[in-house]
């Protein structure tokens, strides 16, 4: 609906009113004027009438009426008035009201129009003398068309005066709407700003006290906006370094499941653009029922909810789910679920059960073995000399298998605990030397088995990390290649430095012939007992724990380890480590 400007609407109320006054004004003064110009010729005509009748009751007897009609000659002439001479009762019966009224009451008089002339003419009737019925009544007669021009010139002046006043005060009537509305102009244009966000502009004062009033209220109202948005901009801030900072995934949908807010975290776990999700349909933007569904439970139920959902792609993830209902004061319904990615614990669960498993059953075999020999040997067997030699050297055998899986497992803890704290001790060494304790300490085992032992390092290659736990890192490895390989194969152990632009690293190498690693295995080789051939892995005397120390040795140096094998051909270890 159109709305009109408060000027306006006191500019035309004004002059409405303004019209009807003037117009009742000129009105009024017209039929002043009329009346007055209409009383103006009959006072004229009375007086005629009444100098005639003056002469003519003067006389003794009936009036003359050659007399009369000589003196009414004269005043014809003086003044364009006509006269005649009537009988009392009236001699004509155009005349009879008129005659009959100045008979009974002395002057009577009327105003006569003729429609077939269009002239409008003035009688005054006079009696003679003071008898009653009088003994004659003198008529005086005027054309009224002088006195009507005369009239219609005073009152197109008046037309115009009041037409000139009006223009006046139509004028002044729109200055002073200008001068009350401008205040409020000034008013509303500050409100529209301040409703705008600009909480800078200033409240215009004035000297009406109802707009004062208003202009204070606005003050006040700018000084709380400029509160309450210092106040929101700091929670909003706040709440936005929170959710950013926060390691779990957030996010809210209202009664109508659209997304109201969603955090980095929670973007990039489902793999969306915050930017792009605020008031979309959670439908629109994740593609998964499942969080659709948990969101609309979440919505629904008054307790907080969970559940565990699983993410689909080139690696599965699992996401543990909690919703919490959301009620407002309008009774608007929503949820905020947040969104932990629980795939490392439960791999980490998963690891630890086969841990568990593995080292109760790594340790159990010897355990048993052990106890099984030592009852054979008290039951009697300790009385012949060969089962006695030959059982006490299994026994030994297994406690030096248990001995060193409790060597491994010490060794692992130790390189956790320097791979968690971050103080382990590193100096610059050359890389050659740590090769060389390596041949030393594997090269009587490759002799043994008739496998070559080759060794590539630049003699100038030097490197900052701890050289014991390194060293300890590739004899593993080494000894890991030549239990897989056969007689007369060759295991090459290189160290080189990475090339650029890439970081500068140390690259360390084994390459072995043996039978290689199905690509299956691959994910799990380095994990605490986890084995390919858990039967010939046992015979060869390993303990399962070989690759999981090197993988946390190279944690402890924040490197890396890689492994690339295929069947029948041979495997490659490969260990990056920051060269410092």
């Amino acid at each position: 609906m159109p709305r009109t400007r408060l000027v306006w609407q006191l500019f035309a109320g004004f002059s409405v009113l303004l019209t009807a006054a003037i117009a009742a004004a000129f009105w009024v003064a017209s039929v002043q004027l009329a009346g007055q110009a209409d009383e103006s010729l009959r006072q004229r005509l009375a007086d005629a009438a009444r100098s005639l009748a003056m002469l003519e009751a003067d006389r003794d007897g009936p009036p003359d009426a050659a007399a009369f009609e000589n003196n009414a000659q004269t005043v014809r002439t003086a003044t364009r008035i006509d006269c005649r001479l009537i009988a009392s009762g009236g001699t004509a019966a155009v005349d009879d009201t008129l005659a009959e009224a100045a008979a009974r009451g002395g002057i009577a008089s009327r105003s006569r129009y003729d429609g077939a002339s269009g002239r409008r003419s003035l009688e005054v009737a006079v009696p003679i003398g003071t008898r009653r019925p009088p003994v004659a009544i003198v008529l005086a007669t005027a054309d009224a068309a002088e006195s009507d021009r005369d009239l219609a010139t005073w009152q197109r002046r008046l037309l115009a005066g009041c037409l000139g006043t009006a223009a006046c005060a139509v004028a002044a009537g729109y200055v002073l709407a200008r001068r009350v509305t401008r205040p409020i102009d000034e008013l509303r244009a500050a409100a529209a700003r301040l409703a705008g966000g600009d909480t800078t502009t200033a409240v215009p004062a004035t000297e009406v006290a109802e707009l004062a009033d208003l202009a204070t209220a606005l003050s006040r109202l700018r000084t709380q906006l400029v509160e309450r948005g210092l106040t929101i901009g700091r929670q909003g801030t706040q709440q936005e370094a929170v959710l950013g900072s926060m390691i779990e995934g957030v996010l809210a949908v209202d009664a109508r499941q659209r997304l109201l807010g969603i955090n980095r975290a929670a973007a990039d776990l489902l793999d969306v653009d915050p930017d792009d999700c605020a008031g979309r349909p959670l439908i629109d933007v994740i593609r998964n029922p499942d969080l659709r569904r948990f969101a609309l439970t979440a919505i629904d139920c008054r307790a907080p909810v969970e559940d565990d959902l699983v993410l689909h792609g080139p690696r599965d993830r699992t996401i543990r789910l909690r919703g919490t209902a959301l009620r407002d004061a309008s009774g608007e319904g929503g949820a905020v679920i947040v969104l932990n990615d629980v795939t490392e614990m439960k791999r980490l669960e998963h690891v630890r059960r086969d841990f568990v498993a593995n080292v109760s059953h790594e340790l159990k075999t010897p355990i048993a073995s052990i106890k099984g020999f030592v009852e054979t040997l008290l039951d009697g067997a300790m009385d012949d000399p060969a089962d006695t030699s030959r059982f006490l050297g299994i026994v030994a055998r297994q406690a030096d298998r248990l001995a060193a899986i409790v060597d491994d497992l010490l060794a692992l803890s130790r390189i956790e605990q320097s791979e968690g704290a971050g103080n382990l001790p590193v100096e610059t060494v050359p890389v050659a030397s740590i090769l060389t304790a390596v041949t030393l300490d594997c090269g009587p085992r490759a002799a043994d088995r008739s496998i070559r032992l080759e060794v590539d390092c630049p003699a100038n290659l030097a490197a900052t990390l701890n050289a014991a736990l390194v060293e300890q890192a590739v004899i593993n490895l080494v000894d890991n290649a030549l239990k897989y390989s056969e007689s007369g194969k060759t295991v090459w152990l290189s160290a080189a430095a990475s090339e650029p632009p890439g970081p500068r690293e140390l690259v360390l190498r084994v390459r072995d012939e043996g039978c290689g690693i199905e690509p299956i295995h691959l994910p799990r080789l380095f994990e605490r007992f986890y084995r390919v051939d858990k039967a010939r892995s046992r015979n060869l005397g390993g303990t399962g724990l070989g690759l999981s120390i090197v993988k946390h040795i190279v944690q402890a140096h924040t490197g890396a380890v890689s492994v690339d094998s295929e069947p029948g051909v041979g495997t490659t270890f490969t260990i990056r480590l920051p060269r410092g």
